[in-house]
């Protein structure tokens, strides 16, 4: 186990004011920030932590675990007026530990972290630093509980079990029947949890649904982005290319087969239809067989998104399944760039086809919209300021300094009706 202690913060003296106590549990640490997995941890962790008294507890995984690594120092670092305590997590390599996992009644993807180290740490935690709440941020260390005492809540990323499913549909071979096999055990995993929480937060009102005939009692935390300024509309020159942005990482199935499906079905169609070059900017974490194509550049990990956003003239989110929300719909709608989705791109958002983005799941429907846009940046067409300034308002509410003050107002609540 190693402890380290984030920034200089003073606790009040027992009595004088002391905030409530918060553990907050995660298989991994959130840094890097490069997908939005990361990024949901690293924004309730911290907004938490304005309300109350936080410890998180993670794994500290190999440095050639498919996990990462991160000391507990450097996390300390990153995570100012947190206390931070790691227990050793996963080692190195995959493929030999997801065939091993067949014979199980262990999942690969969350059976892994089924750990006893994170077991008892778990409870000597709630022992000695007795937290009124306990924050499970994912299903792999949700698992481990309920712990007695706190109220316990479990705070999904995705219904996982439901894109496990959608990956045996998108999938042939060995690669289709270890997800089936896989999905078994996740659903397995997944209803009892859902079952055993005090409280169950779910990315969009489609989930919460899903997980209450689970058993769960959900409510909807959503997937948000941080405030940005506001973007002027995007504008092309004649002379300019129609420059394309897909933000996501491109080893997470969904979106891998989304940027492929773009590649192999859109883009000829785009390429006997625009009227000037297309480019097309790839920003997240590349994938080991990358798709290729003329007009595509992959940028991979990059220290920011801003600069891609500003000078990109549309954003494309041809996500084919997944489940919770995409955060790069509602970065996109902040940062004012038209985008072009498909129905499960858009999926669980307070958005409207037409109205704030364009939705289709057929190659030339996505392609017509393209070209539209295309044509409204070069003209500077009103139509594309009332849809940017539509689709901003819509998802006003989804900024992530609003999404944690209401979590935080839920789990006093919590407090509040549990009693002392």
């Amino acid at each position: 186990m190693s402890v380290a202690v984030g920034g200089d913060r003073r606790k009040p003296a027992a009595g004088a004011g002391r905030r409530p106590r918060l553990l907050f549990a995660a298989r991994r640490p959130p840094f890097p920030l490069v997908n939005g997995s990361r990024i949901r941890t690293h924004r309730l962790l911290t907004g938490l932590a304005e309300t109350f008294d936080t410890t998180f507890l993670t794994f500290d995984h190999h440095p050639d675990s498919p996990d990462g690594s991160l000391p507990v120092d450097e996390l300390a670092r990153l995570l100012p007026g947190i206390d931070v305590v790691t227990v050793p997590g996963c080692g190195p390599g995959k493929r030999l530990r997801q065939l091993g996992t067949l014979a199980s009644t262990r999942s690969w993807e969350y059976g892994r972290y089924r750990r006893s180290r994170m077991a008892s740490e778990l409870q000597r935690l709630v022992d000695r630093r007795q937290p009124q709440v306990v924050h499970f941020d994912d299903l792999g260390v949700a698992q481990l509980g309920p712990l007695p005492g706190p109220v316990n809540v479990y705070a999904s990323h995705n219904v996982e079990h439901r894109i496990l499913a959608s990956t045996v549909d998108h999938s042939r071979g060995l690669r289709r029947q270890f997800a089936r096999v896989e999905q078994r055990k996740v659903w397995n995993v997944e209803r009892r949890v859902w079952q055993a929480m005090a409280l169950t937060l779910a990315c969009s009102q489609f989930d919460a649904e899903q997980m209450r005939r689970g058993g769960a009692r959900a409510i909807v935390c959503p997937n948000g982005a941080d405030p940005t300024p506001v973007l002027p509309a995007p504008r092309r020159a004649p002379d300019e290319p129609f420059r394309v942005l897909f933000v996501g990482a491109l080893n997470y199935r969904p979106n891998q087969l989304g940027l492929e499906w773009f590649i192999g079905e859109v883009l000829p169609l785009l390429r006997d239809r625009l009227p000037v070059p297309l480019v097309i900017d790839a920003v997240g974490t590349p994938p080991a067989d990358p798709p290729s194509a003329q007009e595509l550049v992959i940028h991979g990990r990059v220290p920011a998104v801003e600069p891609y956003y500003a000078r990109a003239h549309a954003v494309i989110v041809p996500v084919l399944f997944g489940s919770g929300t995409r955060l790069k719909m509602v970065e996109a709608m902040v940062q004012r760039r038209p985008i072009v989705a498909t129905a499960a791109g858009a999926e669980g958002l307070p958005t409207q086809s037409e109205r704030d983005y364009f939705e289709h799941d057929d190659a030339a429907g996505f392609a017509d919209a393209l070209v539209r846009l295309c044509d409204w940046c070069g003209s500077g067409d009103p139509r594309l300021e009332a849809l940017l300034a539509s689709a901003r308002t819509a998802v006003e509410p989804l900024l992530w300094p609003r999404i944690v003050a209401d979590l935080s107002e839920c789990y006093l609540a919590e407090l509040a009706a549990s009693g002392p």
